[in-house]
């Protein structure tokens, strides 16, 4: 490709803010939501058009604690029925109302393991004070190449699913 070419293509990504994916932390690039509202009629809650906002503000947690290049993988969906698998994440988010989500940890990174539920029926401001204090033990405390799911469950935030049917408390 030409030097003229690769300045045209730059210009077009600028021009739309398209962003290189060496400029985004890996914790957004782990992340994904369902489309949620306004797309699908079983959405509860936001989720596409939400995540993004929350994950501007958990990277600044997650900048502070030396987290920035490390993936943990975040899963939002409108509702239960969970079309981007937020009960695999080690963070998952499912909606229950306006504004309102359960927040599930302790998935596994690869999805091999289901998540539990931690809190009920949370808003942004919960969501935030509960998560703050986790990725600040985990950048602190993590063992060598330790995935945040299995941290949580290392240090006792929430315990292991280990099969289909153990998935409470």
């Amino acid at each position: 490709m030409t030097a003229a070419k690769k300045k045209a293509i730059r210009e077009i990504l600028d021009r739309y803010h398209i962003v290189d994916s060496k400029q985004v932390s890996a914790l957004r690039k782990s992340s994904m939501a369902c489309v949620s509202f306004p797309t699908c009629g079983l959405a509860m809650a936001e989720s596409e058009r939400y995540l993004p906002s929350l994950i501007d503000k958990l990277e600044e947690t997650v900048n502070e604690v030396g987290l920035r290049d490390k993936e943990i993988v975040i899963r939002m969906s409108g509702c239960p029925n969970g079309c981007s698998r937020a009960a695999m994440a080690e963070i998952g988010f499912i909606g229950k109302a306006p504004g309102k989500y359960n927040l599930y940890l302790g998935g596994g990174f690869k999805g091999e393991r289901l998540s539990k539920m931690y809190k009920e029926n949370i808003g942004e401001e919960e969501i935030l004070d509960t998560l703050r204090p986790l990725l600040n033990d985990y950048g602190k405390n993590r063992s060598a190449g330790e995935h945040f799911g299995d941290y949580v469950i290392r240090a006792g935030y929430i315990k292991a699913t280990s099969d289909g049917t153990n998935f409470h408390d």
